[in-house]
């Protein structure tokens, strides 16, 4: 495992250990919230969590399955 995909690990871990939610529950928070634009994702978790705009970006990056490079097809 590279040095980025460990950072990454770590994020979504501590973003589970923030909020209190598996990764499971968080997915079905964003994918029930009726939203589908990413900026209108984050600023979401951003509101109802209390997440920075780094860990709410990686979550919806990671629920979408997208890559932070590319448009979500």
């Amino acid at each position: 495992m590279s040095s980025v995909e460990k950072a990454y690990e770590t994020q979504l871990n501590n973003i589970q250990k923030k909020t209190g939610k598996s990764l499971d529950e968080l997915a079905a928070l964003i994918k029930n919230s009726g939203l589908s634009k990413h900026g209108e994702l984050r600023e979401m978790l951003m509101q109802e969590l209390g997440l920075g705009f780094g860990d709410a970006s990686t979550l919806v990056h990671f629920v979408q399955q997208t890559d932070g490079e590319h448009a979500a097809k």
